[in-house]
């Protein structure tokens, strides 16, 4: 996998780290519906594995902040 930068704090990740080592960040998003696990830097907006509304999985998350 190649490289890219945490969502969270921008430290570039050498690709095959589960969670950011500079903040922590998990780099990898899970289905709540199915447990379809995918890298972070793909923002699907469905799961592509059953579907499921990732769209609207992230506003709900983002309100409870």
């Amino acid at each position: 996998m190649s490289a890219f930068t945490c969502p969270k704090c921008g430290k570039l990740t050498g690709g095959n780290e589960k969670f950011c080592i500079e903040c922590g960040q998990p780099l990898n998003i899970t289905c709540p519906e199915c447990g379809e696990s995918w890298r972070f830097m793909f923002e699907y907006k469905f799961c592509p594995g059953c579907g499921h509304n990732m769209k609207k999985q992230n506003a709900a998350k983002r309100e409870e902040k």
